[in-house]
C-alpha cells in the first residue's frame, strides 16, 4: 500500500505557521505545524498546542509516512507538552510537599537521560516517571485524577492503561517503558549510590549508575 500521499501527514511533509496567544503576556506566538510548542518572544514561556492528536500517535504506517527523524521529533515535542501540564498538576496539589515534588522531578531527570539510549515511548515514560510516586493509600484517586489529565491531553485511552500499570508497578507490564521507569526510580533513590547488584534493568542505567557512583 503507498502511503506517501496520506493527508493526515501533510501538516508534516509541508509545514506551515500557525499562531497562539501567549498565556501570560497575550502576544502572539508562532507554532509550525510540525511541533506542539513554540516560545513567546515578548516573555520567553513555553507556548504548547494544547489536546491536538495527529495521525502519528496511532497509525502504524507513522514512522515509514513522514520518516524517522521527523516522528521521533513531534513525539518528543509532544512529551514534552505532557511533561509541563503534569508538573503544574502536582505542583497544585503538592505545593507544599516539597520532598515529593523533588522526588518525581529526580525520577523524571533519570527517565529523560535513559532515554537518549533506550528505544522507548516518551509520551509513555515521561508521564509515568512524574506520577509514579503516588503514595499507595491515595493511589486509587491519585490515579483516577491522573488519568483524566492524560486523556485529555489527547493520549490514547491504551496508553493511558499502560501508563497507569507502570505507576502501580502491575508485573503484568513486561515493557521496555516499564523498565526505563523503573531504573529511574531506583538511581533516584540511590542518591549517589551504587543501586544494589541486579536492581537495574537496562544496560543504559546500568552505565549510568556506574558513571554516577564514580562520581564520573
Amino acid at each position: 500500500m503507498d502511503h506517501q500521499f496520506c493527508p493526515g501527514a501533510k501538516f508534516l511533509r509541508q509545514p506551515k505557521p500557525e499562531i497562539f496567544e501567549c498565556p501570560s503576556c497575550g502576544e502572539e506566538v508562532e507554532i509550525w505545524s510540525d511541533e506542539v510548542r513554540g516560545v513567546c518572544s515578548n516573555c520567553g514561556r513555553a507556548v504548547f498546542r494544547e489536546g491536538t492528536m495527529s495521525c502519528l500517535e496511532w497509525c502504524k504506517f507513522a514512522k515509514d509516512c513522514v520518516g524517522e527523524e521527523a516522528y521521533d521529533r513531534y513525539m518528543k515535542n509532544r512529551a514534552l507538552g505532557l511533561r509541563r501540564r503534569l508538573l503544574e498538576a502536582l505542583g497544585e496539589n503538592w505545593g507544599g510537599d516539597t520532598q515529593r515534588l523533588q522526588q518525581a522531578q529526580a525520577v523524571l531527570s533519570w527517565s529523560e537521560e535513559i532515554l537518549k539510549k533506550e528505544d522507548a515511548d516518551w509520551h509513555i515514560v515521561i508521564p509515568a516517571s512524574i506520577l509514579q510516586n503516588i503514595d499507595a493509600a491515595e493511589i486509587s484517586g491519585g490515579l483516577r485524577a491522573a488519568r483524566e489529565i492524560l486523556l485529555r491531553s489527547g493520549l490514547m485511552r491504551e496508553d493511558v492503561d499502560k501508563i497507569c500499570r507502570i505507576i502501580e508497578g502491575d508485573p503484568s507490564e513486561d515493557s521496555t517503558e516499564f523498565d526505563v521507569v523503573h531504573d529511574a526510580v531506583q538511581l533516584a533513590r540511590s542518591a549517589g549510590k551504587r543501586p544494589q547488584a541486579g536492581a537495574l534493568r537496562t544496560e543504559t542505567a546500568k552505565r549510568l549508575a556506574g558513571r554516577n557512583s564514580t562520581g564520573g
